[in-house]
């Protein structure tokens, strides 16, 4: 039995496909046909005058943008207004993500911060009937003193490069949180600015805003920096091209100089994780304090650590850290009591990429073998595409062009429209007004018609790395693209046709793209959280298992790099690496993760010194966790054991490069010697002990 009368009309559902890639398309190409009270909807088959209709307008990758209820309020023909044949349909309900992109389009359209309802006239719906969409029941208050994992509600958080999302289970199912301060929308942008003027931190829409009058003050990408080193040799690459400058922070990791402060990468991801916090707790009513944070596969220890200090500071308990990919397992497999089925997860996201291969069997989940590269994304597509659009100029006002960096982020801006455009057309026309001046001094437009045949030439060496990627997954776990069941893209990027084709010529096989390709990894997240609550009210979840991403290792002497825990190694797992010491000796070592042989090609963890009180062995145990976290722990030739902190004191690019020489554990040529004279006996060769 529904609340409605039986005597009430069968609303007429409609859900229609926009041509647009984006929210900001669709507000700047349609935004016109939107009032508060209505909205004209293009269409040869409109329905008669005073129809009811149960609405939905999505994106052309099928996320949602407006939904609710409306009457037929005008119908409009095509011998009345040749090519402009719909109806004018006037809103009975709308939802509040609804609400949300309607104030978002007046302010944009009549630049008012909050717009009255129009004049109702004989061409314009009436005002609106207030929104009774029914709200979500609060969930009981938090209760003073720590919660119990089984009475709270995690949030799963994707904290992107270029776009953030925040997701909750609620009745068993996963949702994205509308954001009040994004209007109601599902994506906050990955961006922060400080407002020097007002001394002020700006994030989200807001901080975009600020950026197109101050760009030297606003921050986008830097999910790219987040746990690196400043002194490491990938950091020291990024300073000659970024437009930022670098520092290093108190840590000894990369920091971004604004207005004369250095200000910490997790200080800024912290406020993005905050906003989604405070969104997620607005949408429920209640309080929450837990989260499960995702991150590249690709991420390293020390930079999974980073994205802790961040959730930290943002108030948040981060009870799980999860690889991006398998959050889209999570997503894609929810729900559908998967019989064993083999997915190779394609993440081309907008500064990251991930390629993963999972096993799915219902609700079980296991990482096979994972690869990446934290320097691949989107936006790497809009510079190249800008730095060729910039190449057609003309020398002089090229010149000129390149000495602005704010005409060059106006530029990159526009290539990014252009690259979305075309996904879907083959022509898409670039306009930048006054980008720069000629010889004499008289403003020059950069004005181009870019061909998709343009882009893809431009950005052909990026989509054949991710297939590079890709295969090294697939080989390293020694699998043919035969043996995989599904594809699937998620990732912006991914949308791009280039990326679609070469990467079906490479494996054989279309990807699937019916999944949210934007806001899978959050749910997935969410999905995980809500499991863990399971789990402690003593019910089913879901079972994860990882894999280590990167080797774990230590450097050894003459810069080479010894592994420890090799890569896809199953988590959680451990092992030791056994020294002969002599008495009141001191060791001192550093700890790197990647795949080079020689250490200065592998990120920096950190340096580990360990003194012995008396000759015998000494056993450093290298563990980590399910969730990829390293912990280290010692136990001396006393038997003595105690967890190992890195110390803070090897931050610098010269004593992290001497660290790396001069390191007292033996190179391949001296282990190789000991293994044929004994263990004992080369390392007494290596200390100089008789």
């Amino acid at each position: 039995m529904t609340s409605e009368s039986s005597n009430e009309p069968r609303k007429i559902p409609l859900r229609i496909r926009l041509p647009f890639a984006t929210e900001d398309e669709f507000i700047d190409r349609y935004g016109a046909h939107v009032t508060r009270g209505g909205i004209f909807i293009a269409t040869r088959h409109g329905k008669p005058e005073g129809t009811p209709l149960s609405f939905e307008l999505v994106l052309q990758d099928g996320v949602r943008l407006m939904r609710g209820e409306g009457v037929v309020h005008k119908l409009v023909l095509d011998e009345q207004l040749p090519g402009k044949s719909g109806m004018l349909v006037r809103f009975t309900r709308i939802d509040t993500r609804t609400k949300g992109l309607i104030d978002l389009i007046l302010e944009r359209r009549e630049g008012l911060k909050n717009p009255e309802p129009p004049t109702s006239n004989s061409s314009q719906p009436p005002p609106p009937v207030t929104s009774r969409a029914t709200p979500i029941p609060a969930l009981p208050p938090k209760k003073k003193g720590p919660v119990a994992l089984a009475d709270d509600v995690v949030l799963g958080i994707d904290l992107g490069t270029t776009t953030c999302r925040a997701a909750v289970v609620l009745d068993g199912t996963p949702r994205l949180v509308p954001i009040a301060s994004e209007r109601g929308a599902f994506a906050l942008p990955a961006m922060v600015a400080f407002d020097v003027a007002k001394n002020r931190m700006l994030i989200g829409s807001a901080a975009k805003k600020h950026r197109v009058d101050h760009p030297e003050q606003a921050v986008l990408g830097f999910k790219r920096l987040m746990g690196r080193r400043a002194a490491s040799k990938k950091v020291r690459e990024l300073a000659k091209v970024s437009p930022y400058s670098f520092a290093a922070d108190p840590e000894g990791d990369v920091g971004i100089e604004l207005a004369g402060r250095v200000f910490p990468i997790t200080e800024f991801a912290s406020y993005l994780l905050k906003e989604l916090k405070n969104a997620a707790q607005d949408f429920l009513s209640r309080e929450l304090t837990r989260a499960v944070l995702c991150v590249p596969a690709w991420y390293t220890d020390h930079q999974r650590a980073a994205v802790l200090t961040a959730g930290q500071l943002a108030g948040l308990e981060v009870v799980s850290i999860l690889n991006e990919p398998s959050a889209v397992a999570l997503a894609f497999g929810f729900g559908r009591g998967l019989a064993r089925k083999r997915v190779l997860v394609y993440d081309l996201g907008g500064g990251t990429f991930d390629a993963s291969v999972v096993e799915i069997t219902g609700d079980d989940l296991e990482a096979v073998s994972t690869g990446g590269d934290n320097f691949l994304g989107g936006m790497d597509f809009d510079a190249r595409l800008a730095d060729a659009l910039i190449g057609t100029m003309d020398e002089g006002p090229k010149a000129q062009l390149l000495k602005s960096r704010m005409t060059i982020e106006r530029v990159r801006d526009a290539a990014e429209v252009a690259k979305i455009s075309l996904s879907d057309k083959v022509l898409a026309p670039v306009h930048v007004p006054f980008a720069t001046t000629d010889l004499d001094g008289k403003p020059v437009d950069l004005r181009v018609e870019v061909e998709r045949g343009f882009l893809e030439s431009a950005t052909q060496d990026l989509v054949e790395r991710t297939a590079q990627v890709t295969q090294a997954v697939l080989e390293a776990a020694k699998l043919s693209a035969q043996s995989l069941d599904e594809v699937l893209l998620v990732g912006g990027q991914s949308r791009a046709p280039a990326v679609r084709q070469h990467l079906e010529r490479v494996l054989g096989r279309p990807g699937r793209t019916d999944i949210d390709p934007a806001g899978a990894v959050a749910l997935g997240a969410a999905l995980l959280g809500h499991s863990l609550v399971q789990k402690e009210r003593g019910k089913g979840g879901l079972s994860l298992a990882e894999v280590l991403s990167s080797p774990i290792g230590v450097a050894v002497k003459g810069g080479g790099f010894r592994r420890i825990l090799e890569r896809n190694t199953r988590l959680p797992a451990e092992k030791n690496l056994t020294l002969p010491v002599l008495a009141q000796q001191t060791l001192k070592f550093a700890v790197m993760q990647g795949t080079s042989p020689r250490a200065e090609e592998n990120e920096y963890l950190g340096a580990l010194s360990l003194q012995a009180e008396r000759a015998g062995e000494m056993n450093v145990r290298f563990a980590v966790s399910a969730d990829g976290r390293l912990h280290l722990s010692a136990t001396t030739p006393t038997g003595k054991r105690a967890e190992v902190q890195f110390a803070t004191t090897e931050a610098s690019e010269e004593a992290q490069e001497q660290l790396l020489m001069q390191s007292p554990l033996p190179g391949e040529d001296d282990a190789t010697r000991s293994s044929r004279s004994g263990l004992f006996g080369g390392l007494k060769r290596l200390f100089g002990s008789k």
